[in-house]
């Protein structure tokens, strides 16, 4: 009988050891599937892994969700530094839909909305092979709507101190005595003012027409005759070149020397030096050449009136006086 009542009291001690190690595990197994249900996981359904490889994160974390057209079908597991010469970021991407991916299919890291937050998008390629689990797909980022505002704070900046400037100096004009009076006729000024140039495009409407088609026809004038245009430039800069390889320097100069000689010569010619400077300055010799000329011109014209006189007598009076000899 002892025999029997220890070993039947074995048997419960090991029982009981294994409901302890049964419920450890399930507990065990509990909290798992419950962390990985917290964390969006779906823990029995289908599990693939996919990599994608950046320069840049673009602020992508840990649990950023995973889309196709909108629709949710992952999350990003892991994002971790890979490489640091040069710096290479590799991100696990889990998609648990059953869904096939083209082997060209990117993945796009995008601002999920203006108060931040990063979302991939599946952007879905046209290839007729699938990507596989564990596979590295293309990626690349969508800069942040808010990555240029760094660079726009000092324009920002200036913006709001002008419209500060404005405000102060509007609420002076408004302290002083009568200015709200004086800021109503200013903006009463300024609505007659518009109105009247309303009324002076409404009367014009057909001369602003027309000189509105008058421009538009220029506009199309000068398009036309764009390459007649271009060919004048053209010429015109082979022109410049050519002035520009040109000696002017060296011309300009040589004319210089000419007109400096010009005006010694006429120097000489005004102080009587040489012929040509007698002749100008010798008032007689002048009369002397002219009454010569004159009386050369008179025989030449006799000359050619009466050519016997000059010729024939010349030539046969000695026939005649030899006659009238031998008489």
């Amino acid at each position: 009988m002892g025999k029997e009542k220890q070993t039947q009291n074995n048997t419960d001690a090991n029982a009981k050891k294994i409901k302890v190690a049964l419920m450890c595990i399930s507990a065990i197994i509990i909290f798992w599937i419950g962390t990985n249900f917290l964390k969006g996981i779906d823990v029995f359904g289908k599990r693939t892994y996919y990599y994608a490889v950046f320069d840049n994160s673009g602020g992508l974390q840990e649990s950023d969700p995973v889309s196709v057209n909108g629709y949710k079908v992952g999350k990003v597991t892991n994002v971790k530094l890979i490489s640091t010469d040069p710096i290479r970021i590799c991100a696990e991407i889990l998609v648990t839909e059953r869904i096939s991916i083209p082997a060209d299919s990117k993945f796009e890291v995008a601002p999920k909305d203006i108060l931040g937050g990063t979302v991939v998008n599946i952007i879905l390629g046209h290839s007729k092979q699938f990507a596989h689990n564990k596979d590295t797909l293309a990626s690349y980022i969508v800069p942040q709507m808010t990555d240029g505002l760094n660079e726009m704070k000092g324009q920002i900046s200036n913006i709001l101190a002008s419209v500060d400037t404005i405000g102060l100096s509007l609420k002076d004009v408004l302290a002083k005595e009568g200015g709200a009076e004086d800021l109503k006729q200013i903006l009463e000024n300024l609505e007659s003012s518009t109105e009247h140039l309303n009324s002076i495009l409404a009367n014009n409407k057909d001369k602003v027409s027309r000189l509105m088609t008058d421009m538009e026809k220029f506009g199309s004038t000068l398009k036309e005759i764009s390459p007649e245009l271009t060919e004048i430039v053209a010429n015109i800069d082979q022109i410049s070149d050519s002035l520009a390889k040109a000696d002017i320097a060296a011309t300009i100069l040589n004319a210089n020397r000419t007109i400096e000689e010009v005006k010694e010569v006429v120097s000489k010619i005004n102080r009587g030096d040489g012929n040509l400077g007698k002749i100008a300055n010798d008032e007689n010799l002048y009369k002397n050449l002219e009454a010569t000329t004159d009386n050369l011109n008179k025989l030449l014209i006799d000359l050619k009136a009466n050519p016997k006189r000059y010729v024939h007598f010349s030539l046969f009076g000695r026939k005649d006086k030899e006659k009238k000899t031998k008489e």
